[in-house]
């Protein structure tokens, strides 16, 4: 048994020394594997993930501006009318006081000097409108005041000025055309005549102000003032404490 053990030992003795030399073959599954690495090594360099930075766009197929598809409405929407406000707009025309000659105009966004300093100007001074991120020439053109503008700088006409806002109120603006958000002029049935926006949001406080509620209609000639049958009714604790049916009044 001793001398089978010396004679593995020496045997694996020889065979690494050969293999140092090498005098003897390397085993297929060290082959195998020794082979693998440069491979996957020369895969992973052709194939590798580039950063984002190095990603080049395509030379053709990407959408110009000119391509670009304008809004023009809901598919689907009723039909509808605005209701003119132009008139009754106190400041406007907006050339009663805005100089629209000068050779230069002043465009940089501040806040404006107002009333009652007399170099001061009747609107406020900083719009409590998007947090600080809008001033007045976002929607007003800078020369042509007559007129409000979009995002690309189309005309609208202030009777129009829901279009304006729709730009960023979308969802707002989808609900007061298709009628779910907003007045509408007259009854529910015929032609839709719509108030816009601005009829009851001031575009640079467009937060509704509390406000004394409306009086109640007035009664329809021909009827009489409806009674009031529920009086002798009792209330539904006294009800129950008198042990009475529901809705049985209680007898005199």
């Amino acid at each position: 048994m001793a001398l089978l053990m010396s004679l593995r030992s020496a045997a694996g003795s020889l065979l690494l020394s050969m293999m140092a030399l090498g005098l003897a073959a390397v085993p297929p599954l060290a082959q195998a594997a020794d082979a693998a690495e440069p491979a996957a090594s020369a895969a992973s360099s052709a194939f590798r993930h580039r950063p984002l930075r190095e990603n080049q766009p395509p030379p053709e197929g990407l959408p110009q501006a000119s391509d670009l598809e304008v809004f023009k409405g809901y598919p689907g929407a009723p039909p509808y009318k605005v209701v003119p406000r132009k008139q009754n707009i106190l400041l406007y025309p907006c050339s009663m006081c805005h100089n629209l000659n000068l050779p230069k105009l002043n465009t940089t966004p501040r806040k404006l000097r107002v009333a009652p300093d007399p170099n001061g100007a009747p609107h406020w001074a900083v719009m409590s409108h998007g947090k600080g991120r809008i001033w007045c020439l976002d929607c007003h053109f800078a020369r042509d005041r007559e007129w409000l503008h979009t995002l690309d700088g189309t005309k609208v006409d202030f009777n129009d000025a829901a279009v304006v806002c729709g730009q960023c109120h979308s969802t707002r603006y989808k609900d007061w055309v298709f009628g779910a958000h907003g007045k509408r002029a007259e009854g529910w049935s015929g032609e839709r005549e719509l108030y816009s926006c601005a009829h009851c949001h001031d575009p640079h406080n467009p937060t509704l102000q509390p406000r004394e509620p409306g009086r109640p209609p007035p009664l329809r000639a021909g009827l009489a003032p409806m009674n009031r049958v529920h009086e002798e009714t009792p209330l539904v604790w006294q009800r129950t404490q008198e042990g009475l049916p529901h809705g049985q009044a209680a007898k005199p």
